[in-house]
C-alpha cells in the first residue's frame, strides 16, 4: 500500500479527478495572473499612449499589478504544496504512476459510456475505439516523476523563499535581503515551469480521455492559453479612454 492507494486497492475516480482539478485550478490562475502582470507591463514600457493611461490612473494600476503579484505567488506555492493535508502536482503525479488503472481500457471504456450517456450494449464505434487505444503501465508513467524534479527543484530553490518570505508572510529580512530574492528570478523559467505544469495536466487528460500516449513535449494548448490571456489584457487595455 503506497499513500496513493488505500487498504481496499486504488482510491476512487471522483478522489482523483477532484486533486486533478485543484491543481489544474491553480495552475490556470498562476498562468493567468502571471501572464497579465507581464502583459501590463510590457505594454506600459513599449506604447506611450498606454503609459499615459496607466498615469492618469496610476494607483489603481499600482493596486492591480501588485494584486496579480501576490495571486501569482500564492497560486504558485500551492501547487507545489507538499503538506499531509493539500493537494499539489507531486502528489497528482505520485498518485497517477501508482494507479495506472485508472487509465486503463476498461476504465476508458466506461468513462466514455458515462460522457456519451450510453445505456444498454457497447456501440460498434466504442468498441473499435477503446480496442486501439494506448493501455499504460506504471513504468510507462515514471517520466512524469522524472520531468517533474528539476521544476520542483528550482522552484524550492528560487521562487519558494519569496513566496513565504514576501507574499504569504511578511519575514524580517531586510529591503537589500528581498531584493536578492527577487533578482534570482526570470521570467524565462516562470514560463517553462508553467508550460511543463499546464502540458502534464493536458497529458493526463489525453490519457483519461482519447487514451493517447504520455507526451510531456506538446506546449500546443499552454502556447494557446498564454495567447488567449495575452490577448484579452491588451485588448481591453487598449480600448480604455
Amino acid at each position: 500500500m503506497t499513500p496513493y492507494t488505500t487498504a481496499y486497492g486504488p482510491p476512487s475516480e471522483d478522489w482523483y479527478w477532484h486533486m486533478f482539478h485543484s491543481v489544474r485550478g491553480d495552475v490556470e490562475a498562476a498562468t493567468a495572473s502571471n501572464n497579465a502582470y507581464l502583459t501590463i507591463n510590457r505594454l506600459g514600457v513599449a506604447d506611450r499612449s498606454i503609459y499615459d493611461k496607466y498615469q492618469r490612473s496610476g494607483r489603481f494600476w499600482t493596486i492591480n499589478t501588485y494584486a496579480l503579484q501576490t495571486t501569482f505567488f500564492i497560486a504558485f506555492g500551492r501547487i507545489f504544496d507538499n503538506r499531509s493535508d493539500s493537494f499539489s502536482i507531486q502528489k497528482l503525479v505520485e498518485a497517477t504512476i501508482a494507479n495506472p488503472a485508472l487509465f486503463s481500457k476498461t476504465a476508458l471504456l466506461e468513462r466514455k459510456r458515462r460522457i456519451s450517456h450510453i445505456t444498454g450494449a457497447d456501440p460498434k464505434w466504442l468498441v473499435d475505439f477503446v480496442g486501439q487505444v494506448w493501455e499504460p503501465t506504471a513504468s510507462d508513467l515514471e517520466p512524469l516523476r522524472t520531468a517533474l524534479a528539476p521544476h520542483l527543484d528550482k522552484f524550492k530553490a528560487i521562487y519558494r523563499p519569496i513566496r513565504h518570505k514576501y507574499f504569504a508572510h511578511r519575514g524580517t529580512e531586510s529591503q537589500q535581503a528581498i531584493e536578492a530574492l527577487f533578482g534570482k528570478t526570470l521570467k524565462t523559467d516562470v514560463a517553462e515551469i508553467l508550460g511543463f505544469l499546464h502540458t502534464v495536466l493536458w497529458a493526463i487528460r489525453e490519457m483519461a480521455l482519447n487514451g493517447q500516449r504520455l507526451d510531456l513535449t506538446d506546449f500546443a494548448d499552454y502556447d494557446g492559453e498564454v495567447n488567449s490571456v495575452n490577448g484579452d489584457i491588451e485588448k481591453f487595455i487598449r480600448e480604455l479612454p
